[in-house]
């Protein structure tokens, strides 16, 4: 199937996507195509990423008919800053918080996790 999910230090070399729910119509497309399970349909049936499970396949960018999934590096300021459109798949260790909060900086990604 596809990779394993990233640990530790190998979470630092992916940039991720960023998904605006607001825009989403809850097709599911790019939870069907994701590799590696990084996607998932949250209770209003929007997508939202699993951050620590994705590895830059960019597949779910393709295949969005509405365009509200973007490379972090290219999303737009609005979408980065709204909240609930990530998650964590597990505790994160320290290294790995410490990873994260380095990726947030990064991309300016200034909304907060959903709370699970």
């Amino acid at each position: 199937m596809g990779e394993a999910a990233p640990h530790g230090e190998g979470l630092r070399k992916y940039q991720r996507i960023v998904i605006d729910m607001d825009i989403c119509i809850s097709c599911g497309a790019c939870v069907a195509v994701c590799p590696v399970q990084a996607l998932e349909l949250d209770q209003n049936a929007k997508a939202r990423l699993i951050w620590d499970k994705c590895v830059d396949d960019f597949s779910c960018v393709k295949v969005c008919p509405v365009n509200c999934i973007w490379p972090a590096s290219e999303a737009p300021e609005a979408s980065k800053a709204k909240s609930g459109w990530y998650r964590f798949n597990r505790v994160l260790e320290d290294l790995e918080k410490k990873i994260f909060e380095e990726w947030k900086a990064k991309y300016g990604i200034t909304g907060a996790p959903a709370e699970v």
